[in-house]
């Protein structure tokens, strides 16, 4: 081992002993004395947590910067020069990681050879982090944490309140004009078999996380290839915003329309590659479910698609898929207008439009909500520097010719362009609908190896260490201290 792997070895160990000490004491709060460790370590975050104003613009458009820099070095052989010229001396660095494969690096990383085990242990954490506001001995009243809480409870309780066609009336009406039904529907049948709405609402975190996990194990695992770098990734979706602000925030229909988009781009991505009836029914019944839980995150989620399949069509001059995708958004589309026809409710595209009231005013105001959207909303849990920093790092890493790493792409490109006109709350849910545990776990895998080896000569470290840091921030966050 060099002198500087030696040093790099012991400043890694010694911010892992730290970090697991915190680890400990959140675990098992407030049974371990803090000596001051959990503070610190959240001070830091909250020190550094204005760098994700820098970080979350440069995750979003990054392809901007891409594009620019491609068409530019095309046309400008001084501007060649002088990227040449800037780079020189990350010269090595640079191209380790620009070269780096994906399933090779994640091979590479004896922490990640056992999957399995790894999906395992995500699936246990996600389900003790979303109970932990739950414990009997923090919570003895059983109090329902999540702002939107009370007002599924009251929808599930107006639902009892009448006969069956009734009920089912309500749900396409009720609860945000009538925009989640695919989630009312089932809770009210399970209240109607005895449940109290307060119990399910109690428990629906402890099903919806672990669910969410899984989903995007399966994106990552049927959409690359890899199950080494989907296991990270279901760790990262347990420890990602995904749970600590959809619990706070009760944002119940959000969480569950995400685990269908999951599944609905893996759906997509097997169809791209073999156009099939069942890959392409997967994808019409999980758009139709997606609609009806969260339309809001419907349009996202179609206008990603419908640009993807377009950029297949350029590439190969096969319609199938633009087709397809085309007939999944009328759908969609009908489903709306007959949905606002039958129950007097307000479409979509008249709801987004109340979004952004102030248009130009919007935009030019883009700093500031994006400051109120991380640093404010919700807390300020969305405002995870080291998360949106990899993220950041992954923006740059994704190669477009791969139809996986093109998917990310453009579920990160496509929303940035509303992003800049939307007030901070809606910026706040376009954050929280991106795939950022996915570029996570991407950014991890390829830097690691090529950083870890230089550095410490065991790279696993720095992985772990990583891995404990977000672990950190997401305890803090569903402890809320």
């Amino acid at each position: 081992m060099t002198a500087r792997q030696s040093v790099g070895a012991t400043i890694v160990i010694g911010l892992l002993a730290y970090e697991v000490i915190v680890l400990s004491i959140l675990a098992f709060f407030p049974y371990i004395p803090d000596m001051g460790f959990a503070a610190l370590n959240m001070s830091i975050y909250t020190f550094l947590a204005p760098l994700s104003t820098a970080f979350l613009p440069g995750v979003l458009y990054a392809w901007v910067v891409r594009l620019g820099t491609r068409e530019t070095r095309r046309r400008s052989a001084r501007f060649n020069k002088l990227l040449r010229f800037l780079s020189e001396p990350f010269q090595n660095t640079v191209s380790s990681v620009k070269n780096a494969s994906l399933s090779e690096s994640a091979n590479s990383l004896k922490t990640l050879s056992r999957p399995r085990l790894m999906i395992v242990v995500s699936l246990v954490v996600s389900i003790l982090l979303v109970f932990i506001p739950y414990r009997p001995d923090l919570n003895p009243t059983r109090a329902l944490v999540g702002v939107d809480s009370p007002l599924y409870v009251s929808w599930i309780g107006q639902m009892l309140a009448r006969p069956l066609p009734q009920a089912l009336q309500y749900s396409f009406v009720e609860g945000l004009e009538g925009s989640r039904p695919f989630l009312l529907i089932p809770l009210y049948l399970l209240a109607s078999a005895g449940s109290s709405p307060s119990q399910i609402i109690e428990y629906l975190p402890m099903i919806f996380a672990p669910a969410l996990t899984l989903s995007a194990y399966v994106f990552v695992r049927y959409g690359h290839g890899s199950s080494n770098v989907a296991g990270l990734t279901g760790l990262s979706t347990s420890f990602s915003f995904y749970s600590t602000v959809g619990l706070w925030g009760g944002y119940y229909a959000n969480w569950l329309a995400l685990i269908l988009v999951y599944l609905f781009m893996t759906s997509l991505l097997i169809f791209s590659k073999a156009p099939r009836s069942f890959s392409y029914m997967a994808m019409y019944f999980l758009s139709i479910a997606l609609f009806l839980t969260h339309p809001w995150t419907w349009v996202l989620v179609a206008a990603v698609a419908l640009v993807y399949t377009i950029t297949l069509w350029r590439e190969t001059q096969e319609s199938i898929h633009v087709i397809s995708i085309m007939g999944i958004v009328a759908t969609g589309v009908i489903l709306d207008v007959a949905k606002s026809w039958v129950f007097a409710t307000r479409t979509v595209a008249a709801d987004i439009a109340t979004k952004s009231p102030a248009g130009l005013g919007s935009l030019l105001g883009f700093w500031n909500n994006l400051v109120e959207a991380l640093l404010f909303t919700h807390g300020g849990l969305l405002a995870d520097w080291l998360i949106l920093g990899l993220g950041l790092l992954a923006a740059f890493l994704l190669k477009f010719r791969d139809p996986f790493e093109r998917l990310l792409l453009l579920w990160v490109a496509v929303p940035s362009i509303p992003f800049l006109v939307l007030d901070s709350y809606s910026q706040a849910r376009i954050l929280y609908d991106l795939p950022i545990p996915v570029l996570t776990s991407f950014a991890t895998v390829i830097l690691v190896p090529v950083v870890g080896t230089k550095s410490i000569r065991w790279p696993g470290l720095v992985l772990t260490l990583l891995m404990t840091v977000i672990a950190n921030y997401a305890l803090q966050g569903i402890l809320l201290i």
